[in-house]
């Protein structure tokens, strides 16, 4: 017995009168049947009996759900004799099963009635487009399904997403954002594109934005590849073509979760068939993999230029992936962010002669990234490939030279410095300290598209543009950014400053003087004063009465706090400060709160003790910090008596909140008294 009915196994022989008796008595009679024709391995006809039979059926409709319906309603109606009831334990005496697109019956083998009953699946299809699609994949065998359905997802590492679009006719299709890719996903039912959200490599939400049923788009999809060939030919077509090893990494995945052998095939031909395919998949395709070339490439890019490109472009030749490590730094003159960096190499790796590049902000040193990236890597890769410009492998890589038996994969490339003119080297600092020739674009690489100098001229203002907006905002989330932990750094976002808790070191005071500069060049100066008073930035509304706090010396020390004790925070939220008069006034007005999608926190200051705002601080980073556990999920309301999780993460958030908030604050008081 098989299948969720229970049948038996139907000989070769006996299939197509099988076939021709059940489309008589049964499809010809349903309403709105149009037709019906077998897939699968039944209809290649290349063993001796078989489990089930599978039909695609054609029927008039809009509406999957409505024709199910209709099947249901006829065959529940029908006598035993012609309909059987389910022979199997778990579904005995039921006379259909209902799963995503097809209906499963129990019909007696012709000239067998009474003895022998085959298991029917019914494969649902509302045109004769998609009862092409449908046929054309059950017709191919497993082995081969697994790999195409593998294939599909990793298509866009393998060619450029405009080239595929074009060639299947693809309009309209939105841009990615930030750790966002392209994918493609084959099922029996059609093709479809999405984009999806990923962190690292996990998938972490997708968006349906296309899809098809036209079987000759999926032909047009693999037109690189033998797919009208055997499974070997395939699978040594994929092997040849494919050359980023991420995407064979992914196909043989798939094809393991794809093609698995079930409890009953154990011992049996088909089962042996499946195990000796995995295993090839796996010797092919995850062997090569291990084969792969990583080039790395470091540096602080503030910006990339056409130097920068150059040497990733050279790298990239010689590799099948690219990781570039940018460095945390703000550099000064025109202000450039590593965020900024990071957005204009995502652009620049377009251009590049490489299937996938890993562009990644260095936590410290974009150099210690490299060493710690080879550390960790290097024994699952083929080689290592490390760029750096002539005369800097002896500072910055010397010790991958002097221990190359713990080394034997890295091996340091050196170019030449690109000139922007004759005799004079291109450099980041002086693009910066020329915003004419920085607005120019001439140091950006030729191969820029006039769209893509357009968006990194755009990037490049983003910081002037978005500085201050309402009491300082991103001024201060930059100083939390890059100074949190030293908690006797007086710089303000805005107000007054308070007096100091212990004198700022010398080291410290550099930074200070640092982030003034940095700040002076922000600040719409026709709206805001910036004094730098001894050791304290001050930062005020012009023609307005000065802000009471400067949060910033407490909010630094507090997250360190959190930080020392063990509490996952990181990444930090964006900080708000927000003065507003109508809710201070308001009894059950805002006094904080957290966004988790936009990792926000939102604190109203207006006519509130600052150690109160430090309080409620302390209450919204427990919620981020529940948030980063991923414990905010489907909360649908913001009354605690509607949701007993709510309530729950509430009461956590006040308890620990003000329990951390007290202990920083004897902490804080004991060291200074």
């Amino acid at each position: 017995m098989s299948g969720v009915a229970g049948g038996n196994r139907i000989k070769k022989q006996d299939v197509q009168r099988t076939f021709s008796t059940y489309y008589n008595k049964v499809l010809k009679k349903i309403p709105g049947f149009k037709k019906a024709s077998l897939s699968g391995s039944v209809k290649v006809g290349s063993k001796p009996d078989y489990g089930d039979l599978d039909l695609i059926v054609l029927f008039d409709g809009d509406d999957k759900k409505e024709v199910k319906q209709r099947i249901i309603d006829f065959v529940t109606k029908q006598p035993d004799s012609v309909i059987v009831p389910f022979k199997s334990q778990r579904y005995s005496g039921k006379k259909y099963y209902n799963a995503g697109e097809l209906i499963s019956v129990l019909f007696p083998i012709d000239n067998k009635e009474g003895e022998e009953f085959i298991q029917i699946d019914n494969i649902i299809a509302l045109d004769p487009t998609e009862h092409t699609f449908k046929g054309s994949f059950l017709d191919l065998p497993a082995e081969k399904q697994g790999l195409l359905i593998g294939l599909a997802k990793t298509i866009f590492l393998e060619e450029p997403a405009q080239k595929i679009f074009k060639k299947l006719g693809i309009t309209d299709v939105p841009a990615l954002k930030k750790g966002q890719e392209y994918e493609f996903n084959l099922s029996s039912n059609k093709l479809t594109l999405r984009i999806v959200d990923l962190e690292g490599y996990k998938e972490v939400g997708r968006q349906e934005v296309w899809s098809t049923t036209d079987w000759n788009l999926v032909d047009k999809l693999f037109d690189r590849y033998k797919t009208d060939g055997s499974f070997e030919q395939l699978l040594r077509s994929i092997n040849t073509k494919v050359r980023n090893p991420r995407s064979k990494r992914r196909i043989a995945g798939v094809f393991k979760t794809m093609v698995t052998v079930k409890s009953g095939e154990e011992g049996t031909p088909k089962g042996d068939n499946k195990r000796a395919a995995i295993s090839k998949v796996d010797q092919v395709l995850a062997e090569a993999a291990g084969n792969e070339v990583v080039a790395l490439y470091g540096g602080g890019f503030k910006p990339p230029h056409k130097g920068h490109f150059k040497i990733a472009s050279r790298l990239a030749e010689k590799a099948d992936r690219l990781v570039i490590f940018i460095g945390p730094k703000v550099r000064g003159g025109e202000t450039i962010t590593a965020e900024q960096a990071e957005d204009i190499w995502r652009i620049y790796s377009k251009h590049l002669p490489v299937s996938i590049v890993d562009i990644i902000i260095a936590p410290v040193t974009p150099i210690r990234s490299i060493y710690e990236w080879v550390d960790e890597h290097q024994d699952s890769v083929g080689q290592v490939l490390v760029g750096a410009m002539k005369g800097e492998s002896e500072r910055r890589y010397s010790y991958f030279a002097k221990h190359a038996e713990k080394y034997p994969k890295v091996k340091i490339v050196e170019f030449s410095p690109v000139l922007a003119a004759e005799d004079e080297k291109l450099s980041a600092t002086n693009i910066r300290n020329n915003p004419d020739y920085m607005a120019g674009m001439k140091w950006a690489p030729d191969s820029l598209k006039k769209v893509e100098q357009r968006e990194i001229i755009k990037i490049l203002k983003s910081a002037a543009n978005e500085a201050i907006n309402e009491q300082m905002r991103d001024g201060l989330d930059d100083v939390l950014d890059r100074f949190v932990g030293e908690d006797t750094t007086e710089e303000g976002s805005s107000g007054t400053p308070i007096a100091a808790t212990s004198a700022v070191p010398s080291k410290l005071r550099q930074k200070v003087v640092f982030m003034y500069n940095y700040l002076r060049n922000l600040i719409p100066r026709d709206s805001w004063d910036i004094e730098f008073q001894k050791d304290k930035i001050v930062i005020s509304p012009k023609d307005k009465a000065r802000i009471s706090y400067d949060y910033t010396p407490y909010m630094g020390s507090i997250l360190e706090y959190m930080m020392s004790e063990g509490m996952k925070i990181t990444p930090l939220p964006e900080i708000k400060i927000r003065r507003d008069v109508v809710e201070s006034v308001d009894f059950f007005g805002k006094t904080a709160y957290y966004d988790p999608t936009a990792k926000e926190v939102v604190l109203y200051v207006e006519g509130r003790h600052p150690k109160d705002v430090m309080r409620s601080f302390v209450h919204e980073m427990i919620h981020h910090m529940q948030n980063l556990e991923g414990r905010l999920h489907n909360i649908g309301t913001t009354n605690t008596n509607e949701d007993g999780k709510l309530n729950e993460l509430e009461q956590e958030a006040y308890l620990k909140g003000n329990i951390t908030f007290r202990n920083w604050e004897d902490k804080v008081k004991n060291e200074h008294h």
